[in-house]
């Protein structure tokens, strides 16, 4: 798009008692006296001027008037350029059917002067246009009576033009680094700059809090706070690998073998228990033979709780759980005869080993 700076002016009478400037008009236009030469005439469209009074309202000073564009002039020649009055940010209106308006303004006295006795009567703003004659921001007004100025020189007009597309580039990039603001903290489109200030606030103190990184110092980054970060997770990490606490952890090698041992010796505990109630069994006569104990140690490895249920079922003999209470008869010499043991006897302690 071609940029083209020119000096416009919309021949409207100004009056001290006026409540409202319109400073460029709505729909096609020309000025006095024919220009525009390079396009077919000057448009403001209502959603260029919307968008350009969007701008305005947005400036943070107020927008200056002057005299025959003192302004420009001032940065070749070095001259004073006083103001005539001032166009307020809060001011600026788009009217449908009017144009670009301005409801909050304020003349200085000598300008008041001027204008009451008619040495002013016209408002001339500078504005920006494309090829296509679209009006597109406003640089300047000044109160001027040669609406056109035909006497500006090229040189003001270039100035002007590197201006305007200077300050163009700078918003273009800052309206593009808030938007990666806003896709980075997760903010709806709509969010102002005041609001993604406020998040990064909160990011700020999240990673000062996390991280031990103060990101507003002078000597301190996003980047420190990233190696904060990498440092934490091989701490971590370490932390992991180390040797787990025995009062709380044992190996799993250790905890088998544990579990093999407490088995073997609840095995052995219980095979001398059926072992001393075999033997039992056999003192009393509830047991006899070979067979029959061999047949209830071979159960006993199987299921023990049958075995000692089988040997508690028995009925005793009588005959050998009585108490022998005469004394056995004493030889000549006083000696005691070799006891008598019959073959159940025998049986029983050949099988114990006794």
């Amino acid at each position: 798009m071609k940029i083209k700076p020119l000096v416009a002016a919309c021949a409207m009478s100004l009056s001290t008692e006026s409540n409202r400037l319109v400073i460029i008009p709505e729909g096609e236009f020309k000025g006095i006296d024919g220009r525009p030469f390079d396009a077919p005439c000057w448009r403001l469209t209502r959603e260029r001027g919307e968008q350009i009074v969007a701008a305005l309202s947005n400036r943070q000073i107020d927008l200056v008037i002057d005299y025959e564009h003192g302004t420009l002039k001032a940065a070749q020649t070095g001259e004073p350029a006083p103001a005539s009055g001032w166009l307020k940010p809060s001011g600026w209106e788009y009217i449908p059917g009017v144009g670009i308006c301005s409801k909050q303004f304020e003349w200085t006295k000598k300008a008041q002067g001027f204008i009451a006795s008619e040495e002013y009567k016209y408002l001339s703003p500078v504005f920006v246009y494309n090829k296509e004659g679209e009006v597109l921001n406003i640089l300047s007004v000044a109160l001027t009576n040669t609406p056109n100025l035909d006497e500006l020189p090229e040189a003001l007009l270039a100035a002007a033009a590197q201006e305007f597309l200077t300050a163009t580039i700078k918003d273009s990039s800052m309206d593009e680094l808030l938007e990666q603001l806003r896709w980075m903290l997760n903010l709806p489109l709509s969010a102002t700059a005041e609001e993604i200030l406020a998040e990064l606030g909160k990011l700020q103190a999240q990673i000062k809090e996390k991280t031990g990184v103060n990101v507003a110092a002078n000597d301190q980054h996003l980047f420190d706070a990233v190696d904060a970060i990498d440092a934490l997770k091989v701490a971590a990490n370490a932390q992991t690998s180390t040797a787990p606490d025995p009062s709380q952890y044992v190996p799993m090698a250790v905890h088998k073998e544990a579990l093999a041992k407490a088995a073997t010796v609840v095995s052995d505990s219980q095979s001398k228990e059926i072992d001393g109630l075999i033997l039992a069994a056999c003192s009393d006569g509830r047991l006899t033979g070979e067979s029959t104990i061999n047949w209830l140690k071979d159960e006993a490895n199987k299921n023990p709780d049958f075995v000692k249920g089988y040997l508690a079922d028995l009925p005793k003999i009588a005959a050998l759980t009585q108490q022998q209470t005469k004394q056995p008869h004493l030889s000549a010499n006083r000696q005691n005869p070799t006891p008598l043991v019959d073959s159940t006897q025998a049986s029983i302690d050949a099988q114990f080993g006794l």
